[in-house]
């Protein structure tokens, strides 16, 4: 495969395995900062190893990283994703926490180009708009005016989504222009994620402290969120957004909400609404077409 397709494929990976936290989340009887806390804590082994195995050493591979200013920008806005996705959960609805959260390419798309000098064509925003129409639809049944802190961090989760993406993106672009390669940028994005953890394991510290005896089975949730729900999907996400333009990232993560209620639906038999249905095929439509588009482009460059 190209390098196009295999960072489509990363990035739907990483919004597969993202899909799980919203249940995982609410399962786990905890505090939110614990929550987070354990999360990002579960998931610095995975990536340590990963780093140890792939980039000739984790401390060296993290060295390189955290000499570059925008992998510390990248790790911050990282820490505000994790940290306030658990808590939008928490403090109000899945919907509107995911219906918030997912402004994010909007923010993506008005900065690409200040940012990053990439051009956001007419159907790009007429994909995010469409799939934001469609995330109306989709979540329209459990929407509500209140949680107000919670909505006002799904929208703080939202903004650190685009900032992770176009800091990683900006960093890759300055090093290809130092370097004139790129693999290595990879490693500074792990290593962002890496930092990223740390400190929401640390701003959850307290709570983690004061968290009284959990189930085993709750135990085990927390370590599939930290392993799969953001090791390893972000292990995908940094692999694959530097294949693809930053916009097209953050519409492929457009993929989780859809996914959402479908493990819900597996795992309770809740079955999805109609209009539920109804906002994901216009979301699947606005995605599929953007990327038909671009793959008819670039055959006929």
């Amino acid at each position: 495969m190209g390098s196009h397709a295999t960072g489509i494929l990363l990035v739907l990976s990483a919004a597969l395995l993202w899909s799980s936290g919203g249940l995982g989340i609410k399962v786990v009887d905890a505090q939110p900062l614990a929550i987070s806390g354990f999360r990002a804590l579960f998931a610095l082994p995975l990536l340590l190893l990963f780093l140890q195995l792939r980039h000739g050493g984790a401390l060296p591979a993290l060295k390189r990283g955290m000499a570059r200013p925008l992998v510390w920008a990248a790790a911050v806005s990282y820490a505000v994703i994790v940290v306030s996705f658990v808590l939008a959960n928490k403090l109000t609805t899945a919907a509107n926490t995911i219906l918030l959260q997912y402004t994010a390419p909007v923010w993506v798309a008005l900065l690409s180009w200040p940012l990053l000098k990439e051009k956001v064509g007419r159907l790009d925003w007429v994909a995010i708009l469409g799939s934001l129409y469609g995330m109306t639809w989709f979540f329209g049944d459990g929407l509500t005016t209140n949680g107000m802190t919670g909505n006002l961090l799904a929208i703080l989760a939202g903004v650190g989504f685009a900032a992770f993406t176009l800091l990683l993106r900006l960093d890759q672009a300055r090093w290809q222009q130092q370097t004139g390669e790129t693999g290595t940028a990879h490693i500074h994005a792990v290593g962002a994620v890496v930092l990223g953890n740390v400190f929401a394991a640390a701003v959850g510290t307290p709570a983690m402290l004061g968290t009284g005896a959990q189930s085993s089975q709750a135990w085990l949730v927390l370590v599939g969120l930290g392993t799969l729900q953001i090791g390893t999907a972000y292990l995908c996400f940094t692999a694959g957004v530097g294949r693809l333009s930053a916009v097209e990232s953050t519409l492929l993560a457009m993929v989780e909400p859809i996914l959402n209620p479908i493990w819900v639906a597996l795992g309770t038999g809740e079955m999805p609404s109609r209009g539920a249905v109804f906002g994901g095929a216009i979301i699947v439509g606005c995605v599929t077409l953007r990327g038909m588009a671009h793959g008819w482009r670039a055959a006929h460059k």
